[in-house]
């Protein structure tokens, strides 16, 4: 019996490693938005809330990221009843969700959008990313997802469009690929009691995508100039200040998120 799943990390590294150029483009969007005080804000709906959380909370983790998880898209860790998945995957299926997510909010003009979704079929995420698209097209529109399988495989929503659909169509997005093979699952088990296909990708694939952007994102920031508050090791020496400091960051680019005084006086855009 021999372990192959560790080999499929190497899928990972080499499709990661060729999407360099688009990953510091990226990069550029989300130091711009930093710099100017704003927020890169995540939605995500699904296992690939583990990707957002990677972002938000998180040794390591840089201050400008605004989670979009509505807990009945993305929590379902009861399996069964009201915090089942059966409920998740109906609710992922129902569509408007995404204008209304987003008039819960004013969004800045240096801001970025980050969709996250392991497939780039599923109809929440689809419906979140037109929603973008139809009250913010002037903004960056980021996707993380499988770029094969949001191409090959047929739309749940009812516009007939996947995630690569609504990137096309975007004046201003990437679709970043996650590294998974079509459907996910990278390990076959050819055993005595069946055929297993097993180890999905997706997950890690999108955490590997998000710290190279993190890097890159630093990076980019101190080749400005800029200083940047990311979270130390909590757990190594006396942490406090930076830990009080990186809130603080948190807070302020937050509280823009409710109130712009830019926008005041009608011109906020509908929910519609």
């Amino acid at each position: 019996m021999t372990l192959t799943f560790p080999h499929q990390l190497d899928r990972v590294r080499d499709a990661v490693l060729v999407q360099e150029a688009k990953l510091r483009r990226v990069a550029d969007w989300y130091a711009s938005a930093i710099e100017a005080g704003g927020l890169i804000h995540v939605y995500a709906n699904g296992h690939s809330r583990i990707a957002v959380e990677e972002m938000i909370v998180r040794m390591g983790a840089l201050t400008g990221f605004h989670p979009l998880l509505a807990p009945g898209l993305a929590t379902f860790d009861g399996v069964i009843g009201m915090r089942g998945i059966r409920i998740n995957q109906y609710m992922e299926r129902y569509e408007g969700v995404g204008a209304q997510i987003l008039a819960e909010y004013e969004i800045g003009p240096s801001d970025v959008f980050l969709v996250l979704s392991a497939t780039g079929t599923t109809p929440a995420a689809v419906d979140f990313a037109l929603a973008v698209q139809r009250r913010y097209p002037e903004h960056a529109l980021v996707v993380l997802a499988c770029e094969q399988q949001a191409r090959r495989a047929a739309s749940k929503h009812s516009s007939g469009q996947n995630l690569s659909h609504v990137v096309d169509a975007a004046s201003k997005a990437v679709f970043l690929d996650n590294a998974m093979p079509y459907g996910d699952l990278s390990t076959e088990i050819q055993g005595q009691t069946g055929r297993y296909l097993v180890c999905p990708l997706s997950s890690i694939g999108a955490l590997t995508v998000v710290q190279s952007l993190n890097e890159l994102t630093v990076r980019e920031l101190d080749r400005r100039g800029v200083a940047h508050h990311v979270l130390r090791n909590m757990h190594l020496d006396n942490t406090v200040d930076n830990y009080d400091q990186w809130l603080l960051d948190q807070r302020r680019r937050y509280a823009r998120t409710l109130h712009q005084p830019e926008l005041e006086g009608g011109n906020a855009p509908s929910s519609s």
